[in-house]
């Protein structure tokens, strides 16, 4: 009932974007955020950032090596990560990992009753896994099938992986989706903040891993180095996510040649992201990335990827799905899910 209600004032208010924008910002009030925005620290985004996007993040950085909370080699990987907007840790993931995942995930799809579900850019809603689905459409994606796999868990919360996402959060990191891609998601160029919604907008990650060697011509990853530090592209001309409704389709292919516009003129060039199995990438939430054309219509590119923010920051589905809320725990991991609940 909370959701239609909402559902219906946004509706109402999509005329009016300044009082749209003000009502959005009161619903998902987040302290952190708050204080960010007050804060006096220079960002290259009006929404703030990470720690690693700071103006002084060279002195923040010195700061922590001293204290022993950042190795020297680390330090180096942060630097990286702060002017290229990812970073690429090469066999993070066992073999032996990545085939008991594939394994259990198997197993958990030829149930008749598997709770698992699928998107894809062909389906509107979101439905039920089965396999005449899972191969008419290349796009098709499972979405958080962590929360039934603890192999899925295993592999996001992978030691190495868990170790940079907690010095690039400064916080410990929440899972809030997941994504397993059969083949290559052939995705226009975008960045993340524009789908993938927090009350802080720039406070989450993406992590990639490769869960097969990736052929060239399979629909590898793609992205342009550095596009984390461009100027923001406001939906409305006044968001930084995208909304169907409010902002209409055409607004994302102004985005998506924006960014090829702005590369050309920065003569940023398109990096390809040829991984080997075990390999992981992490990026920037306002990294431009996507999905290169399959050219090779037989080749899979099986990979995983996972989506964090920050203990005290909520994906926007809290806020119109109520009973998703929730965050779960396993050990020392946080969870949650837009898809699933117990």
């Amino acid at each position: 009932m909370l959701s239609q209600w909402i559902y219906w004032l946004k509706c109402k208010m999509h005329r009016l974007p300044r009082l749209y924008g003000v009502l959005y910002h009161a619903a998902t009030f987040n302290l952190d955020y708050l204080k960010l925005r007050l804060s006096r620290v220079v960002y290259p985004s009006r929404f703030g950032g990470l720690w690693t996007d700071r103006q002084d993040f060279t002195v923040q950085l010195d700061r922590k090596v001293r204290a022993g909370q950042v190795s020297v080699e680390e330090a180096q990987d942060l630097a990286s990560f702060s002017e290229q907007g990812y970073l690429i840790l090469p066999g993070a993931v066992s073999s032996e990992a990545i085939d008991a995942y594939l394994t259990d995930l198997d197993t958990l799809r030829t149930k008749d009753d598997t709770p698992l579900k699928v998107t894809s850019f062909e389906l509107e809603n979101p439905i039920q896994y089965n396999s005449e689905v899972h191969a008419r459409y290349k796009s098709i994606r499972t979405v958080d099938d962590y929360f039934y796999l603890s192999g899925a868990r295993a592999l996001l919360f992978d030691e190495t992986i868990e170790r940079y996402l907690k010095l690039l959060l400064d916080k410990d990191p929440v899972l809030t989706q997941s994504l397993n891609f059969l083949h290559g998601s052939q995705q226009g160029m975008h960045k993340d903040t524009a789908f993938v919604v927090m009350n802080s907008p720039i406070k989450f990650l993406g992590v990639w891993i490769a869960l097969e060697d990736v052929k060239a011509g399979s629909g590898e990853l793609i992205y342009f180095p550095g596009s984390h530090r461009w100027q923001d592209y406001l939906f409305s001309g006044h968001f930084k996510h995208y909304d169907k409704m409010r902002d209409g389709p055409r607004s994302l292919d102004d985005n998506y040649l924006w960014l090829y516009r702005e590369a050309e003129k920065r003569g940023t060039q398109e990096a390809h992201f040829l991984a080997k199995k075990g390999d992981v990438l992490i990026w920037h939430a306002d990294l431009a990335h996507g999905g290169a054309n399959v050219v090779d219509t037989n080749a899979t590119r099986r990979s995983l990827v996972g989506h964090f923010c920050s203990q005290g920051v909520k994906p926007l589905y809290c806020y119109y799905k109520p009973a998703q809320r929730k965050t779960y725990t396993d050990g020392n991991w946080h969870y949650m899910s837009s898809y699933y609940r117990r």
